[in-house]
């Protein structure tokens, strides 16, 4: 200890350094703990991770910029220290831990651990440049550019992991979910216009091209090909009428019930199973579109079919989960007769029903539901 009572930098940093470890380690997946006991009264742990996330961010500025500005002032940085190993370290692995499956589901527990635990090697990393920027034997020198790049690109990994988690603890469980099945909703679309794209006959063969002389075995082989390429037209026709309802479906969803789903931090725990599970589900119908696209370019029509049918089994399933709203409706009237979102649930569960791979009558656009 010095005159003041600060610690030196080096016991400073080394505890630094030890405790973003040990946090680190913590939230594994695969790691025991026990959550920590908090007072029924106590504020939701998103707003503890919103508190810690924002004030790292700005340590860590601060540390950078004393890393690479001249002079290198010992006492500075490790007053710049004292505060992470004093509280904010601390504040941010007991949140991740208080944000546990049962209050804000499994999806967003694991997200929440998942990223702490990548603030917590980054900021090490930070740490130990720093570590060997104190031992440095020109502190009075400024560093040159190529000096610096180690810095800035660690203190910006860093911003990027505080600018993942903050909007994670601002926005709660409905925010990520809703977030999440807009991704999952983006690849579906993405997939069925690819599908919408693809021409069967680009995949025959032209002999031409190889500059040979048909022979009558050659023509037979190209009226085989241009059959095949007919009826993987017809398949690609068949399978599009149910791949491209889902995700018009999936987006009323999306709209109707995540996006306008009751904002606040603590509100999510009775529904936790439920949003996890559309969150999957969504997830699991992104997956299978991609299955029977794929099963359309390699010429397997038949699980191209299977496919397209399991998706629109399951986003039957999503559309019929959230039926109900969330939270019931306090007009009587409007809990008799069904809100407006509740037509346009109703509307997309009739939407997605109508076509299978087998019959496809064409029923009215969605268009108008967004």
């Amino acid at each position: 200890m010095n005159a003041i009572g600060q610690a030196s930098l080096p016991a400073t940093l080394q505890t630094c350094i030890a405790l973003c470890q040990r946090f680190a380690a913590s939230l594994s997946p695969d790691a025991p703990f026990e959550v920590p006991r908090t007072q029924p009264t106590a504020p939701s742990p998103l707003v503890l991770l919103h508190a810690a996330v924002t004030t790292l961010r700005a340590q860590v500025t601060k540390l950078s910029l004393l890393a690479i500005t001249a002079p290198f002032t010992a006492s500075a940085v490790t007053t710049c220290l004292a505060p992470l190993n004093e509280s904010i370290l601390t504040s941010l692995v007991t949140a991740a831990l208080l944000a546990t499956p049962e209050l804000f589901t499994p999806s967003f527990s694991a997200e929440c651990r998942n990223l702490a635990a990548v603030t917590f090697r980054d900021l090490k990393t930070l740490l130990e440049l720093l570590e060997v920027r104190s031992r440095d034997s020109s502190l009075t020198v400024s560093l040159q550019d190529s000096a610096k790049k180690p810095f800035t690109e660690a203190t910006g990994k860093i911003w990027d992991d505080c600018d993942n988690l903050i909007p994670l603890a601002s926005e709660g469980v409905h925010g990520f979910v809703t977030k999440r099945a807009k991704q999952w909703l983006d690849l579906m679309k993405d997939a069925v216009e690819e599908l919408e794209e693809w021409d069967p006959e680009d995949d025959v063969v032209d002999d031409d091209l190889l500059g040979g002389a048909h022979s009558d075995d050659d023509a037979s082989d190209d009226t085989g090909d241009k059959d095949r390429a007919a009826i993987s037209a017809g398949v690609k026709e068949q399978a599009l009428k149910v791949l491209s309802r889902i995700p018009q479906s999936v987006h009323v969803v999306i709209k109707q019930r995540l996006e306008k789903f009751p904002a606040g931090q603590g509100n999510a725990a009775p529904y936790a199973a439920q949003l996890d599970t559309l969150l999957m589900r969504t997830r699991h119908i992104s997956e299978l579109i991609d299955e029977s696209a794929e099963a359309m370019y390699l010429g397997d029509l038949e699980l191209c079919l299977k496919k397209a049918g399991e998706a629109r089994a399951v986003t039957i399933d999503i559309v019929e989960s959230v039926t109900d709203p969330f939270v019931q409706a306090h007009d009587e009237t409007a809990s008799r007769l069904g809100t407006k979102e509740d037509k346009y649930i109703q509307r997309a569960l009739e939407w997605i029903r109508q076509v299978d791979t087998g019959a496809h009558p064409r029923g009215p656009s969605l268009s108008q539901l967004d």
